[in-house]
């Protein structure tokens, strides 16, 4: 018989053939001839751009210098600029005539103001007239003192302007330092340019992903788009321009996140900088709808092919996962159809069934038997116990002759013992616990004398609920015995109430209190380990864990001198009465 094709061949060759050739094909090929198209282009805009902005600045920078020579070669200037001024009327005087050279210059791509300076302490702006600074500062800044050690025009920014009308702006100054035919520095002539207005050359060209930078040699940002850089040093864009400039390449790209183009302005000594951020670009730029719908239409034909291949050879896989699912408590075996591998899966699945049915009835056969044994041991504990301290205390009301209350304590014995030993059912209802605690209460109260009370308050809400057999009891006679061996007088207070879903129970006395040490060693032993005054105590909490596995809480809390207070809850059930239940049937 030929073997059939298993699982693994029929749906790993077509999804992988599948994905290779639409994925890899249409997707990678497609996406990066797109992505590599619109970075040359972004590439090439940008270098337009800065060829653009390149030629806009040399423009400028002639007309600066044209201005700057009309107003050298004026006659009169060096005396106007050099003598020190007289009077009043002489300076009024000198601030008509350099006022006259403002109107000489034609006009400019851009607007700015002129202010004319000199040695003398004359400064003259054709912005309103008005310089913000003395000639002496003027003269001491590094645009001035540039222009004066090279004898040509620098440029340089400033964060507000030094005329009235840009005193409050981003300015570029362009500064020509006067001087004479024996090189002495007369004055000078400064052409103040608002950075805003510098900006329009290129700020029409530019999108999100790309940023324009006028960088001066020393790094200084003199213009950009992005106005909190302007005035700011950066050192890596200018290494960068700078390697540029070394390697005779326009742009460079410094990482897949960026690319960089500069072209270096010699007038300005500055570098004109494009930054394009790659990942903006191509956020900006998205594939165009054709080359979408191309590989959207391939990823739903693959989609849906690869889905028609799972679903066909997976159906009976599916079948068994169904039939798993809805085995939600027993689980019962199926019987599949298909591939040698499936059939194979069904028997091992079917085999497993089979056996764990068999070991669960098994296990729970177990667990009951362990469950009644635990809580038998824990019964018989208690009975021995119980019935020690009873006797002792009918043998010390009969020490000391007092027959009546003897045999009142017997009556109340007789009635706990029928109510209690011999049941078949560990539940009882909280109505009956009461009354055979309160029986037991007046079996040991006697001896005491009176000196020792014991009250039992339980809300009525909660009598009808059901507690575990002879509860109450050890740990009432827990508290007789041992809270009051030092104050030998005091009182026991059980509080039962119901608390949202739950009973809790407080047995409270104000009598010595446990030590720390022996309260954690308390909780530390095996009641095997413990004396029969300690079993009371330990055999609750047992008997509660084994019978509200996790939904119970059991604590004691107890301070030397001022008493003890245990407090444990478990889940409200109300309580059914069995009614093979009758208790022992040799009391009757």
């Amino acid at each position: 018989m030929p073997r059939q094709k298993s699982i693994l061949f029929m749906l790993l060759i077509p999804i992988c053939i599948s994905t290779l050739i639409l994925l890899s094909v249409c997707g990678g090929t497609m996406t990066a001839v797109y992505l590599k198209q619109v970075k040359n282009t972004a590439i090439n805009s940008n270098l337009e751009i800065l060829n653009q902005t390149s030629t806009s600045l040399s423009l400028l920078h002639e007309h600066i210098a044209k201005v700057a020579y009309n107003i050298r070669q004026k006659p009169y200037l060096e005396n106007v600029l050099k003598e020190p001024i007289s009077t009043s009327t002489d300076e009024y005087s000198r601030r008509q005539q350099l006022g006259k050279l403002f109107s000489d210059n034609p006009s400019a791509i851009v607007d700015y103001d002129i202010v004319i300076f000199g040695v003398s302490g004359i400064a003259v702006s054709s912005g309103n007239g008005g310089v913000t600074m003395s000639s002496g500062e003027l003269m001491s800044l590094p645009v001035f003192l540039q222009s004066a050690s090279t004898s040509t025009i620098a440029y340089d920014s400033q964060s507000s302007g030094i005329s009235y009308s840009t005193r409050d702006r981003s300015v570029i100054i362009g500064c020509q330092a006067l001087q004479n035919s024996s090189k002495t520095i007369y004055g000078g002539v400064m052409i103040v340019i608002k950075e805003s207005s510098l900006r329009q050359f290129y700020q029409s060209f530019l999108n999100k992903s790309t940023n324009i930078v006028l960088l001066a040699d020393t790094g200084t940002v003199l213009s950009s788009n992005v106005t909190s850089e302007i005035g700011q040093k950066n050192k890596r864009l200018l290494q960068l321009a700078r390697k540029n400039q070394e390697n005779g390449s326009p742009y460079a790209q410094t990482s897949q996140d960026e690319i960089i183009l500069s072209h270096y302005l010699i007038p300005y000594n500055s570098y004109i900088i494009s930054h394009i951020t790659t990942s903006v670009l191509f956020q900006s730029y998205p594939p165009p709808i054709s080359m979408i719908l191309v590989i959207l239409i391939s990823l739903v034909l693959l989609i849906i092919m690869i889905f028609c291949i799972i679903r066909w050879n997976l159906r009976p896989l599916k079948q068994l996962a169904n039939h798993m699912a809805a085995s939600s408590a027993i689980p019962s075996p199926i019987s599949i159809h298909s591939s040698s591998e499936m059939n194979m899966i069904s028997d091992a699945y079917n085999n497993m069934v089979n056996k764990l049915n068999v070991y669960l009835a098994e296990l729970e056969k177990a667990y009951e038997k362990q469950h009644k044994d635990e809580l038998d041991l824990l019964q018989m504990q208690i009975n021995p116990h119980f019935l020690y301290n009873t006797l002792d205390s009918i043998k010390h009301m009969v020490s000391i002759h007092n027959q009546n209350d003897a045999c009142k304590t017997i009556d109340s014995l007789i009635s706990l013992l029928r109510s209690t030993l011999g049941k078949t059912n560990m539940m009882v209802s909280l109505r009956d616990e009461i009354i055979n605690a309160e029986n037991y209460i007046s079996i040991i109260q006697p001896r005491y004398g009176g000196v020792i009370h014991a009250e039992i308050t339980a809300d009525a809400s909660c009598l009808d609920y059901q507690i575990p057999n002879l509860l109450l009891q050890p740990l009432i006679e827990n508290a007789f015995f041992h809270a009051f061996q030092i104050s030998k007088k005091g009182s026991i207070r059980v509080f039962l109430y119901l608390s949202g879903d739950m009973i809790s129970c407080d047995v409270i006395d104000n009598g010595d209190g446990i030590p720390t040490e022996q309260l954690q060693a308390l909780f530390s032993q095996d009641t095997a380990h413990l004396s029969i005054t300690k079993i009371g105590i330990m055999n609750i909490k047992k008997r509660l864990d084994i019978l509200f596995p996790g939904q119970n809480q059991f604590t004691i809390t107890s301070e030397p001198g001022y008493g003890t207070c245990i407090h444990f809850t478990f889940p409200a059930v109300p309580y059914v009465k069995d009614p093979d239940d009758t208790g022992s049937s040799f009391l009757h």
